[in-house]
C-alpha cells in the first residue's frame, strides 16, 4: 500500500538525511464530469489516469489514490527539481491523451488536464503527514492559479 511506503520512506529519509520528493494530483472540474457524463465515465477517467501514471513509474516509485480523484506519487532519492519535471511531463501527457466517451456520446472523447503540487522531503517535518501537507499546499496553489499546471 503507498501510505505504508510512503511512511517508510520518511523515516528513511529522516535517518539518512536523504532525499526524496512527493507528488500530489487532482483531475480538474473532476464533479463536473460526473455531473455531465456520470459516474461510469468519472471512473473511466480515473482509471485512464491511474493508467498513465503507473505506465511510467520506475520500480522504487509508489502512487495509489488519495482521495476521490486524487492521487499520491512518492519519488524516492528524487530531488524536487526532478519531481517537478516527472509531474510536468505526466500533466502534458495526461492533457494529450484523449478519454473515449462511447457510442452514447456520439464518440466524443474527453480532454482531461490534472493539477499537481510536488514537495521535497525536509527535516523540518516532524510527522509523515506534514510531507503530504506541503504537496497538498503546492496543489491548492496550482488550481488558485488556474489549474492544469505544476506547482511546487
Amino acid at each position: 500500500h503507498w501510505q505504508t511506503l510512503f511512511e517508510q520512506e520518511f523515516l528513511r529519509c529522516k535517518r539518512y538525511e536523504d532525499t526524496a520528493s512527493v507528488i500530489m494530483m487532482d483531475i480538474d472540474h473532476f464533479k463536473q464530469v460526473n455531473d455531465t457524463y456520470g459516474h461510469q465515465i468519472g471512473d473511466r477517467a480515473i482509471q485512464l489516469i491511474a493508467d498513465i501514471i503507473l505506465g511510467s513509474q520506475r520500480e522504487t516509485d509508489a502512487c495509489g489514490r488519495y482521495g476521490g480523484e486524487e492521487f499520491v506519487i512518492l519519488l524516492p532519492k528524487t530531488s524536487l527539481n526532478d519531481a517537478v519535471l516527472v509531474a510536468e511531463r505526466l500533466r502534458k501527457q495526461i492533457e494529450e491523451t484523449l478519454l473515449p466517451l462511447g457510442k452514447e456520446y456520439n464518440d466524443e472523447q474527453l480532454k482531461l488536464t490534472v493539477s499537481a503540487g510536488v514537495a521535497e522531503f525536509s527535516n523540518e517535518f516532524s510527522i509523515a503527514e506534514n510531507w503530504l501537507e506541503k504537496a497538498d499546499a503546492a496543489l491548492y496553489e496550482s488550481k488558485e492559479k488556474g489549474r492544469n499546471q505544476v506547482s511546487k
